[in-house]
This record gives C-alpha cells, structure tokens and sequence, in this order.
C-alpha cells in the first residue's frame, strides 16, 4: 500500500500523540489505553516505525538529560514489545512488504530537544514540516544581486539561495553548479551539474533560458526545479510554464504547466502529469528531505548517496530488493540506517566513509 504525503504526516502525528500522552502518565499507560496502543502499532508497519523511531528520540533525550548536573530523570518509557523488524511482539500482520517511516527528529547538544520539552503541543509540531521550513529559512546563505556571468557553487549536502540582479531566485540542491548571465539585453544560466529551483522574475522583453547539456529551457515568469545528470534532465513545473527544447534548431518543442515533469535525453523527452503529492514529494529537497514513496531500498541508497559524505552500500541483492518508503532527513544517512537495523533487522556497519548494509545472516 502506497501512502499519500498528508497520511505520511498523520502516522506522524497519532504517534507522536500517543508517546507525549505516554510521557504525561509517567510512562506507564492505563491498561486501557495500552490495549488501544497495541491495536495501533499491529495495524501497519508504518504505524510501528514511526512510533518506533519517536522512541528513539525519546531515549537520547533522556540521556542528554542525564548529563546535566543535578537534572531529575525523566520517567522511564513504556515501550511496546517491538522484535527487531518493528512488529509487535506476538503478532504478525499480512501484508508486510516493507515498512514506512516519518521525519527524523533533530535535537540539541546541550540538552532536551526544544519539541520534546514543550510536551504534546510540539511533540506534533516535530511531526510536521513547520521545524524543517524554519531550518531552512534560518540555514540558507542569501547572497545579494550580482550582475553579468557570476559562478555559483555548493558541496554535497549543501544548499544554498541566490538572487540575481534581475530579481530571479535560484536555490542549488547538493552538489551543484551553475554559472548565471544578466545582462540588459539577456538571461541565461548553465546548469552545469545536479540540481536547482528556480523562482522567475517576469520580463517579457528577457526571456529566462537555461542551458542544461543538450537541452534549453526558457522561460518569462515561473517556479521550476531543474536535475542535471550528465545529458540527462529532469524538470518538474510548481507554477507557470517553461519551454524545453534539445539544443538543435531542428529540434521541436514542448511547453510543460504546473504539476507537469519531463526527462529529457538527446532527442528524448518523456512528459508525465504528477499528484499534488507527488509535486511536494519531488520538491522536499527545498527543505532538506528526502520523501521516499514505496521505492527499493537501493534507489533509497542512491537518493541518500547524493548527500551525504559517508556513503549508504547495500551489499546483497535481497536487502536492495526491500521496499521502503516515508520522510526522512536528507543529511541523516545515520540516522536512517539505525532505522534500517531496528526497525527491519538488517546488519549495519559503520566503516571509515561508508555504512554498509547487508541481509541478516548474509
């Protein structure tokens, strides 16, 4: 069963709800409300891993706690029996094809994580993408107008915003370069590797072309996100439209409007209507996550790999087969692969630059 974004967010939520009432009885639920709990945690994997991984949470900040001179313990958690494929103990749900997951909740190191401690109002608030838009607010580098042929740049894991002198926005994913041209009489950009979104100023009279190996965009006034993978490119349309067209005079082209996405290669170009969904899925990378809608754990791999320093290996074909899907923090492969341990079994190694994954018994 594939989960819309929005139900993404609601498991979040219900779990998130249920280990802040948990927290309110002192970690101990009345027989009643354990039952309830139960019931919950064996009606889905997703439900199980959420919990799951809130717990997680739970636990480091009760030991961030306990480093503080003279701060009382927090009340020791009522977990449910959770073997190490996530499932309750005793029970075997059908169905089991993979499991799902939400948000990775960040903390601080100095002591309780601030949406923990702030109880069931903002145990919900981490559940949702309120934290993340405000990290990214808070995190991006602005850099001001700057005009004629400006080279911009971000390192893996990085991202970075930029506005051009003609007032046009670019937000550069990891890994990605670009090289801007404003001038009186016109706007350019070459997208040179990886990834971008781009936010159009309108000017009838300057058409905004964007040069991406063998393929141009152009557009007047727009929201756009642009992939680069050598001569492959990806384009996904948030508002307006754009014009791509492979870089040959003899080449036709095509007009993409919102929700529209489109892979083009040489003389291919393959147009697909998305879901509002899917549209906010392919754009979470404009607030660092990666939403993973039921893909194979080695596509997961792959997605992660593109952030992150320390690289994901999936070392045998079972385990790159598994089914995986929910929000996860595009800069936390760590965090995802102690999820991959806890919550599915797998056997996980942490070694140098890579962490490597593999089957259990394998």
């Amino acid at each position: 069963m594939k989960y819309k974004n929005s139900e993404l967010n609601d498991i979040e939520t219900c779990a998130a709800d249920w280990i802040a009432e948990r927290d309110r009885s002192n970690g101990q639920l009345p027989p009643e409300r354990r039952t309830a709990l139960d019931a919950w945690l064996a009606a889905s994997t997703a439900h199980r891993v959420a919990y799951l991984r809130l717990e997680q949470a739970w636990q480091r900040a009760e030991r961030l706690r306990a480093l503080q001179p003279g701060a009382p313990p927090l009340a020791a958690p009522e977990s449910p029996g959770l073997d190490v494929r996530g499932e309750a103990a005793g029970r075997q749900p059908a169905g089991m094809s993979g499991w799902r997951t939400g948000r990775q909740s960040g903390g601080t190191s100095a002591g309780l994580p601030g949406w923990l401690s702030a109880r069931p109002a903002l145990w919900r608030g981490a559940a949702g993408v309120g934290l993340a838009t405000l990290a990214l607010v808070l995190g991006l580098q602005f850099v001001g107008p700057r005009p004629d042929t400006v080279d911009y740049a971000t390192a893996r894991g990085q991202r970075e915003s930029v506005m051009l002198a003609d007032g046009s926005r670019l937000t550069l994913n990891t890994a990605t370069q670009v090289r801007t041209e404003v001038t009186p009489q016109s706007r350019q950009v070459w997208l040179q590797s990886g990834e971008a979104f781009f936010d159009i100023a309108h000017d009838a009279q300057r058409p905004f072309v964007i040069h991406a190996g063998k393929q141009r965009v152009t557009v007047l006034g727009t929201k756009f996100s642009l992939q680069r993978d050598g001569d492959k490119l990806r384009v996904t349309v948030l508002e307006g439209r754009v014009q791509v067209q492979a870089d040959q005079a003899s080449s036709r082209p095509t007009v993409l409007a919102r929700a529209d996405t489109a892979v083009a290669e040489a003389d291919n170009l393959l147009v697909t209507r998305v879901s509002p969904q899917q549209l906010s899925a392919r754009l979470g990378w404009l607030q660092g996550k990666l939403v993973l809608n039921e893909v194979t754990l080695a596509e997961a791999a792959r997605q992660f790999n593109r952030y992150g320093r320390k690289q994901l290996v999936i070392q045998d074909a079972a385990a790159e087969r598994i089914v995986i899907g929910g929000v996860f923090e595009a800069g936390n492969v760590e965090a995802f692969a102690r999820l991959l341990h806890a919550g599915f079994g797998l056997q996980v190694q942490d070694v140098g630059e890579e962490i490597r994954v593999s089957s259990p018994g394998s």
